[in-house]
């Protein structure tokens, strides 16, 4: 092999490896951007009947911060995030480890996370207060 034939060779696999981490960003940031309180118009669901104002007002954020993942009947989304409702992890917390569960997230390699896909703090819409985190989580009840 020629000097030239070893520096092309060395050129195609940096490239390769440089097109890969390109292609890690683009997914990573797809993502995190799919699961977060992005600004587009989501289909509405009809609220909880007799709800609360705190109720109504979490079913609302989580439409608007968490149907990306988890579904827009938060029945999960295959590979996303997992069904919203009868889960044993949201009923073993109480609502204050909840709130701290949403603002720090999920790594992907956490030993509980199911689809290995990282939840981003606040699932990625990090405009929410602690009080609509205590309000989603108080929406989130009701579906247990």
């Amino acid at each position: 092999m020629t000097g030239i034939d070893a520096a092309t060779d060395r050129f195609r696999i940096r490239g390769w490896r440089f097109a890969s981490f390109l292609l890690g960003l683009v997914v990573l940031a797809l993502a995190v951007g799919g699961c977060g309180g992005g600004s587009a118009e989501l289909p509405t669901r009809a609220p909880v009947e007799g709800a609360s104002p705190e109720v109504a007002h979490g079913e609302e954020l989580a439409s608007q911060s968490c149907s990306a993942c988890h579904g827009q009947d938060f029945e999960g989304v295959s590979g996303l995030g997992s069904s919203f409702h009868d889960n044993t992890f949201i009923q073993e917390q109480t609502d204050d480890e909840l709130v701290a569960f949403v603002k720090e997230g999920r790594a992907n390699d956490a030993p509980d996370n199911g689809s290995g896909i990282a939840m981003p703090p606040y699932g990625g819409n990090t405009r929410l207060t602690d009080d609509d985190l205590s309000d989603i989580v108080a929406f989130l009840r009701t579906l247990q």
